[in-house]
């Protein structure tokens, strides 16, 4: 019996809290990229490979591996009410080689979806149900939105923005100005981020998205604004009050 014992407790974690705490990151990061009709096939490509090249950047990749517990992040593609799809699912990050290997991942991942109106609400909408399938638990979340044109319904932009911020979520943003969006950066200030510390960053045009994506994975990888913030506790979105016509991250990507 006292072998049996002694079996028993060496079978038991010292620290049951050790396997929570070897799932825990510091970031939960969903990338969504404008995929709408004013976005064509070599726009998606500069925003493709432009994220690609800034997750190779020894920069970038430092501070994944610096980030304690690494992040997780997952891409994907918005454009109308009912087009919404699951560009590449979670990874997690923690080392330069995991982040060069996703970097190699991101340059060849298809476009799932073509044309359609810009409802960047429900790009918001659906970033934040896929923040619920997030691996593990992350101090933080947020969701970057990419895109170059305003909403096509402010007042639903309004309150998936106000709804996502009051869940905890971070919301900051690419605005990639264009000819015809010169005010796009302020636009985003004004109806699109939200959360503490949230920002926008801004391309010029789509060549300059590989500089601005880096800027922005730098410090939404450092956290600098948020780095005395308390742990958010995971999957507390209010599903509720979304749209019941929003089909789930895993329907829309097939």
């Amino acid at each position: 019996m006292a072998a049996t014992g002694l079996l028993l407790l060496a079978m038991v974690p010292a620290h049951p809290g050790a396997a929570r705490a070897q799932d825990r990151m510091e970031l939960h990061l969903v990338l969504a990229l404008d995929v709408s009709a004013s976005v064509n096939d070599e726009e998606f490509d500069l925003q493709r490979t432009g994220t690609a090249r800034a997750f190779r950047d020894p920069a970038v990749a430092t501070a994944i591996a610096q980030a304690p517990g690494g992040i997780a992040v997952t891409i994907v593609q918005w454009s109308s009410v009912t087009l919404q799809a699951l560009g590449l699912d979670w990874v997690r990050l923690d080392t330069p080689g995991s982040t060069a290997a996703y970097a190699d991942t991101v340059a060849t991942m298809p476009r799932r979806l073509e044309g359609g109106g810009t409802m960047i609400h429900s790009g918001l909408d659906f970033a934040a149900r896929m923040l619920d399938s997030a691996p593990g638990t992350a101090r933080r979340r947020v969701i970057d939105l990419s895109g170059n044109g305003e909403t096509d319904d402010p007042e639903r932009l309004r309150e998936s923005r106000d709804r996502l911020v009051r869940n905890g979520v971070v919301i900051n943003a690419l605005a990639i100005e264009e000819l015809n969006y010169k005010n796009l950066t302020n636009y985003y200030h004004k109806h699109v981020v939200g959360g503490p510390g949230a920002f926008v960053i801004t391309a010029d045009e789509f060549e300059d998205v590989s500089t601005a994506m880096k800027a922005k994975l730098l410090r939404e990888i450092r956290g600098r604004a948020l780095s005395m913030r308390q742990p958010l506790p995971p999957a507390t979105l209010d599903y509720a009050s979304m749209p019941p016509s929003l089909s789930s991250p895993a329907s829309s990507s097939k």
